[in-house]
């Protein structure tokens, strides 16, 4: 990649002749900003605050926030936005239902129409990079993780050890604007969203979300630990909802069959949408699950938090963020050792529910 990188700035360097320069005047008052955020849910609540500080940064601009299929619709009625583009990236797929939609070159020629002055690719993926060039985005900022330094008007890099959110802003910030956000933006729900999802627990006393799949498989828990941790729940008195998308279904199936004689226990996975789960865990008094999409939702939403992590990559750079977090992240041990520190935390972060109305 470093020799792709070095050949392609000298070609760059000798087209351009002296490398890509950015108009002082479009970099400074864009009339029309692309985001790109092709990747997953967790990846794209990473990336809201980042968007609301260009809300900030560029009041007067149009903003089009370009996402997969599978995360769209999170972002209905989000303010950030003005627009959505949907296309899913093959690259990042993860087997769900096919899509029709415009090839790489149909894209192309689509982004080319919509006159586009700055672009920020958060990912920090070639392709992309390749992708906004052929588009003739007059700026062009991003991350170079996987090279294409040489594409980008405002290449920037990566810091290790820093929360992703903090990196998407740095993007941002290579821009010249300071922005520090401290806290997730609360996703957009409608009154009757949110209504919906508070009768979805009826009058249970603690309403605790539970998610056993992932993903990535990787990341997921032997069924040991949550056959264990439902029975300790119930015990408590909780009200649980077993939650995930329709490819995790047969494994929470097999666990939901695993416990029938508890009645206050429901298994809607594969039931909700992505906005109707939103709503459920909004009314939550606590979420339980890997460190998976649906975990970072519920810190976006500032529920009581118990993240399960896998070790594939760094709590500090991928656990729970924000001022208004409430989240524990608890590492895998021994099966009964662990599952006694979860109903610990969980009855912890249950206290002061214990004298609230429904």
């Amino acid at each position: 990649m470093a020799v792709f990188d070095f050949f392609g700035a000298l070609v760059t360097w000798v087209v351009t002749v002296g490398g890509l320069k950015a108009s002082p005047k479009v970099w400074q008052d864009p009339k029309h900003i692309l985001v790109l955020r092709l990747d997953h849910l967790g990846d794209l609540l990473f990336s809201r605050p980042t968007l609301e500080a260009l809300r900030l940064a560029y009041p007067k601009a149009r903003i089009t926030l370009m996402l997969s299929p599978m995360t769209a619709e999170i972002m209905r009625l989000d303010p950030a936005i003005d627009d959505l583009l949907i296309w899913e990236a093959p690259w990042f797929s993860r087997g769900g239902q096919a899509v029709r939609q415009a090839g790489y070159w149909g894209l192309i020629k689509a982004l080319r129409g919509l006159n586009l002055d700055l672009s920020l690719d958060l990912r920090g993926d070639l392709r992309h990079h390749i992708l906004l060039s052929l588009a003739k985005v007059k700026c062009r900022a991003g991350h170079t993780i996987t090279g294409g330094r040489f594409l980008l008007h405002q290449p920037v890099v990566l810091r290790p050890g820093v929360h992703e959110v903090e990196r998407n802003l740095d993007v941002l910030r290579s821009l010249g604007h300071k922005a520090q956000p401290v806290s997730y933006p609360p996703l957009a729900l409608t009154r009757e969203e949110l209504d919906q999802g508070r009768q979805t627990w009826g009058k249970a006393k603690y309403r605790v979300v539970i998610h056993a799949g992932a993903g990535d498989p990787r990341k997921c828990w032997p069924g040991d630990y949550f056959h264990q941790l439902l029975e300790g729940l119930s015990q408590r008195g909780c009200a649980m909802v077993l939650v995930g998308s329709a490819k995790e279904k047969a494994g929470i199936d097999t666990l939901a069959a695993g416990h029938g004689d508890i009645k206050t226990l429901r298994n809607l996975c594969g039931q909700t949408s992505l906005r109707g789960l939103a709503a459920l865990i909004t009314n939550a008094h606590l979420f339980i699950g890997h460190d998976s999409g649906p975990a970072h939702m519920a810190v976006t939403q500032g529920i009581n938090t118990i993240m399960l992590w896998s070790q594939t990559n760094a709590p500090e750079e991928w656990g729970p963020w924000g001022e208004q977090a409430r989240a524990v992240v608890i590492q895998k041990d021994a099966v009964e050792a662990t599952v006694a520190q979860i109903l610990a935390t969980a009855d912890d972060m249950l206290k002061p529910f214990k004298t609230t109305k429904s």
